[in-house]
């Protein structure tokens, strides 16, 4: 599945840079608002229930067709609930007629999805992740192609959201398929009531915090849909998509961690502590060199991808890898308090951090622009990750001399990378700067003590695993 993340998310990536070089600034600010708007939506109609349906078909398979049923049934009304949320919010707020029929239109693209991820909640139940990731995969490169088709021949950008909603039609239609013929799967859209009790109990907690998490994400880009031009958000939509497209690292070291934290909290939580302290020294190791190479390399990598026309977005994107230092560790401390069952004290840091985001947010944007909400970014990140250490130090005990050995043996290296790394991108095309800069960080990390052989070995296991 980490493949399949990284594949799916390097195309994504891909076609979004396409998108945002040849249809200008303003047309990739409304494109980006459309799908942010729609992505806080789909919580509500997803509600959790995906996470349920996954852990309960596990432990109890026989149940399964029953588990399903009940869950489309369930989805099918929150979908529509959702939908209708979503059009009378769009027209309430009084945005333009382009960008509310982008957003009905990828509002129909969040109700095909929610119903196609109910069956790969299945496929994991069975442990089968197989098709999940040809799923992915392939509904990617499908948007690709059906998007690259209509950029080729100048077609609206209704059909930029289209190419979405064709792939996750496609995508309902392969996952029936598999469900039906692989699994030998049979449901019905029935409402089995004692079922939707239990799983909306359970899924309330999980429904929550995906709806602060979800808001903490887009939240900026709601505020400058009414407080900044389409163009302001063009420029922002490029430094958040870079910066969105490598966390896929700590997603995944997180997943890796996850499990054994939460068996270790049964019997030896000291163990959780070292754990998490080599954790966060992988994350450093990864994240340093990531965040202080993209600083350096900020203004040419921008006019390089997506043309002179997004410079401005060169200090936002620098503020945003330094908050993506943050960002990265707190996945960490997240997943240190769910295994350690304080779910409610995540929950409640979250909301704090949202509400910082926000005032934050409220005083810069007027201000500052897109500069004040990447500040915004850092500030709110930094909170979520010092707060999370906070908590996670006083659930267990965490051995603080060894991390800042850990966060010297890296952070040095990486800076002297990024100084060095910006010297030659003054003299040199910034792509022969890079792996310059890679044989300098290693150097400078093996001299450091910062890495070894059975260290480079054990990370690229910890992020592919999985």
């Amino acid at each position: 599945m980490t493949v399949a993340s990284i594949l799916q998310k390097a195309v994504s990536f891909v076609y979004f840079t396409v998108i945002a070089r040849l249809i200008g600034v303003e047309n990739t600010g409304v494109y980006f608002f459309a799908i942010a708007f729609t992505t806080i939506f789909a919580v509500f109609a997803d509600f959790g229930f995906n996470s349920v349906l996954t852990r309960e078909s596990a432990k109890y398979p026989e149940q399964t067709e029953r588990y399903l049923s009940t869950v489309l049934a369930a989805k099918l009304l929150f979908s529509l609930v959702s939908y209708a949320l979503l059009a009378l919010s769009v027209n309430v707020l009084h945005y333009s007629d382009l960008t509310r029929h982008l957003i009905y239109l990828a509002g129909i693209t969040m109700v095909l999805d929610n119903f196609h991820t109910v069956f790969y909640g299945v496929f994991r139940g069975r442990r089968n992740l197989v098709y999940e990731g040809i799923g992915i995969v392939g509904a990617q490169f499908l948007t690709l192609v059906v998007g690259s088709l209509a950029l080729y021949n100048h077609w609206s950008l209704i059909w930029l959201i289209l190419a979405y909603t064709i792939a996750s039609a496609l995508n309902v239609i392969y996952t029936v398929c598999v469900a039906r013929s692989r699994f030998h799967l049979r449901w019905s859209f029935s409402f089995d009531k004692q079922i939707f009790k239990m799983f909306f109990i359970f899924a309330v907690p999980l429904a929550l915090a995906g709806l602060i998490g979800r808001f903490y994400a887009y939240s900026d880009s709601l505020l400058m849909s009414k407080m900044l031009t389409a163009q302001e958000l063009g420029w922002w939509s490029v430094p958040y998509k870079i910066a969105f497209a490598f966390q896929f690292v700590p997603i995944a070291l997180s997943a890796s961690v996850y499990p054994a934290m939460s068996a270790f909290a049964e019997r030896d939580r000291e163990k959780i502590g070292e754990l998490f302290t080599k954790s966060w020294r992988y994350l450093f190791t990864i994240v340093f060199p990531l965040s202080f190479g993209l600083i350096a390399l900020a203004r040419p990598a921008l006019v390089f991808l997506y043309g002179a026309n997004y410079l401005p977005a060169a200090p936002a994107l620098q503020i945003l890898m330094a908050s993506l230092i943050f960002g990265f560790l707190a996945f960490v401390t997240g997943a240190l308090l769910n295994a350690t069952n304080h779910q409610k004290t995540q929950t409640g840091l979250m909301t704090l951090v949202l509400a910082v985001n926000i005032v934050l947010n409220l005083i810069l944007l007027p201000r500052l622009g897109i500069y004040g909400a990447a500040v915004a970014a850092l500030a709110s990140n930094f909170v979520l990750c010092a707060g999370g250490l906070i908590f996670s130090n006083y659930f267990v005990k965490l051995d603080f001399t060894l991390l800042f050995k850990y966060f010297l043996q890296t952070f040095i290296p990486a800076a002297v990378m990024g100084i060095l790394v910006y010297y030659f991108s003054r003299h040199l095309h910034f792509i022969f700067t890079i792996p310059i800069g890679v044989i300098i960080y290693a150097l400078l990390l093996f001299i450091s003590g910062g890495m070894s052989l059975t260290l480079f070995d054990t990370i690229r296991q910890k992020v592919w695993r999985h």
